[in-house]
């Protein structure tokens, strides 16, 4: 960031320094940068974690690394993509991404919690498209079909019946 960030956002500034009526465009501009910065920052973050799980054996007892995997993460402020390391228990015999069990992610998951929940959100209030259309604050989106399964998925605890009926008094 500090070597292409920080000359984007001057670039952004310097085009409407001269006209100061293109203001929207401006505010435009920083956000597509500052939200270019935090996707990178995520992504720098899960892999340093990443990288901490593949150098201290202590952190992983009994798993053992198979390979280095490139993988894509929709989240609320846009689509990440990282390394994340496969791992190979040989006493079970289980195979998987220990980074994704540490931030709570299900198997083959695509979309983040805090994307989900947008989704969720705005399909509750309007359309499974528009929750689709709002899954982040970037340019990507997901099927209305993708917003049906996920809406469809839940689970919801039974009410319980009522018992009597209030009377109300005269």
């Amino acid at each position: 960031f500090q070597e292409k960030g920080v000359k984007n956002l001057a670039e952004v500034f310097s085009r409407y320094t001269d006209d100061l009526t293109k203001f929207a465009e401006m505010v435009s501009g920083v956000t597509k940068e500052v939200t270019k910065l935090g996707l990178s920052m995520i992504e720098e973050e899960l892999e340093s974690y990443d990288q901490l799980l593949r150098e201290r054996k202590d952190l992983r007892k009994g798993w053992y690394i198979e390979r280095l995997d490139k993988t894509k993460l929709l989240t609320s402020l846009g689509e990440i993509s990282y390394h994340k390391t496969y791992f190979h228990n040989k006493e079970t015999g289980e195979y998987c991404y220990l980074l994704d069990q540490l931030m709570g992610l299900e198997k083959h998951a695509r979309i983040s919690e805090d994307a989900e929940a947008r989704v969720l959100e705005e399909a509750a209030e309007s359309s499974y498209r528009k929750g689709g259309v709002n899954v982040s604050i970037g340019e990507q989106e997901v099927s209305k079909e993708t917003v049906m399964k996920k809406l469809h998925a839940l689970e919801f605890p039974a009410l319980k019946p009522l018992i009597e009926k209030r009377k109300v008094s005269r």
